[in-house]
């Protein structure tokens, strides 16, 4: 089962509810509608002393909370449009419990563009922020005893200052907030990008840390708290890998003599097979690549059936295959978007390889092993990395 649930397309973006943003929205909706009313100057964050039933709060609080997260896609889409005009293309974009994440293929390396790319989302919630307080203005000078007025105020009013908030709360210097990716960009205009990255990602953890320390006895502050670090941390992984995997290409990471299976081998027969080579995962060929078997694809057939079962009857048809020129970042960008572990590589029709996610850590962890010897005799590290084909002889697991 999917941990999102598509729910449009915007700009040929397909927007996605994660499952934690359905556990938060009850919540949103109960803390706008009838909790103790907060004023933060002067304007309520609750319609729970509007002059109304509860059930007319509970609509208004319903609607402000729809609206209110109608506002976060429209600070991701902020960021989406600049992307898009910079070439980056957006897979997703997801809303979650801490508001809406953008899936992008990559982050612009110049640093002027990521800074605008940025600084879009906090500066459209700052703009919808200006123009709903100018509305809550609007709407109380017309404000004539009307219950439905008095509860646009309050609308508008809260609209106002949660964006306000969001603006603030994404530019805090931490990734994965705005200001996390605002503060690499600033510090690759004087340094290397991943040095960049990992300078940006350290004050982030660090500001993690003493959010934990601050609210030791405030749950959701640990909880923000561990949602920065763990981003600081994944953010620094992922540019770490991609750095390091530039100018490659699937071709030398690849297995080129690869162990395939016939359509009509038995799933015994293929235990046997991934005990002998110790790999979890074959194309299927039958005068030409008709699908992939992988060990998770066995465990559907009962034990009594493994003598008679095919991999016809369990291999996956839609193979996912790559050319063996295609960049290497990308390569893995389609692993992870398609929540696989194996690419098959076809050279004009022809079965060329197989690489698999492991292939791509073992490149990694080669290159980076290279750049710290290198750095340790006080030299530049070689730009443009190079990694040699691997040499064992078949498939990688």
């Amino acid at each position: 089962m999917s941990a999102s649930i598509r729910i449009g397309r915007i700009f040929g973006i397909p927007i996605y509810l994660h499952l934690t943003f359905l556990l938060i929205l009850p919540l949103f909706i109960y803390a706008f509608s009838a909790a103790n009313s907060v004023e933060l100057l002067g304007i309520p964050l609750s319609f729970s002393d509007l002059d109304a039933d509860v059930w007319v709060k509970y609509v208004f609080g319903t609607v402000t909370t729809l609206l209110f997260f109608a506002t976060i896609v429209a600070h991701e889409l902020a960021h989406s449009y600049l992307a898009l005009r910079y070439g980056v293309q957006i897979r997703s974009i997801t809303l979650m419990i801490f508001g809406g994440v953008a899936s992008m293929e990559d982050i612009p390396r110049q640093p002027r563009q990521e800074l605008k790319m940025a600084f879009a989302g906090p500066l459209s919630s700052l703009l919808i922020a200006g123009v709903t307080f100018a509305g809550m203005l609007l709407f109380r000078a017309l404000d004539g005893g009307s219950m439905i007025l008095d509860g646009m105020v309050v609308m508008l009013g809260m609209l106002a200052v949660y964006n306000a908030f969001l603006a603030g709360f994404n530019l805090i210097p931490a990734f994965p907030m705005d200001g996390g990716r605002v503060l690499r960009s600033y510090f690759a205009t004087k340094m290397p990008y991943v040095d960049a990255t990992k300078k940006a990602a350290r004050i982030g953890k660090y500001l993690a840390i003493v959010m934990g320390i601050m609210g030791i006895f405030n749950f959701w502050l640990i909880l923000i708290a561990l949602f920065v670090y763990i981003g600081a941390s994944e953010e620094e992984q992922a540019t770490t890998v991609s750095e390091s995997l530039q100018g490659l290409s699937v071709r030398q990471l690849m297995s080129d003599a690869v162990q395939v299976v016939h359509p009509d081998t038995t799933v015994q027969q293929l235990h046997d097979i991934i005990l002998s080579t110790r790999h979890k995962g074959f194309p299927v060929v039958d005068g030409g690549l008709v699908g992939v078997v992988t060990l998770s694809d066995t465990h559907r057939v009962p034990r009594e059936h493994l003598s008679f079962a095919r991999v016809r009857d369990i291999m996956t048809r839609d193979v996912v295959t790559v050319p063996p020129d295609m960049d290497a970042v990308k390569a893995l960008n389609l692993l992870s978007e398609r929540k696989i572990d194996r690419l098959v590589v076809l050279d004009g029709g022809r079965l060329a390889g197989i690489v698999t996610r492991n292939d791509f850590m073992r490149a990694v962890d080669v290159i980076m092993a290279r750049k710290r010897m290198v750095w340790g005799q006080g030299q530049q590290p070689p730009q443009p990395p190079y990694v040699p084909p691997p040499s064992p002889p078949t498939a990688s697991s």
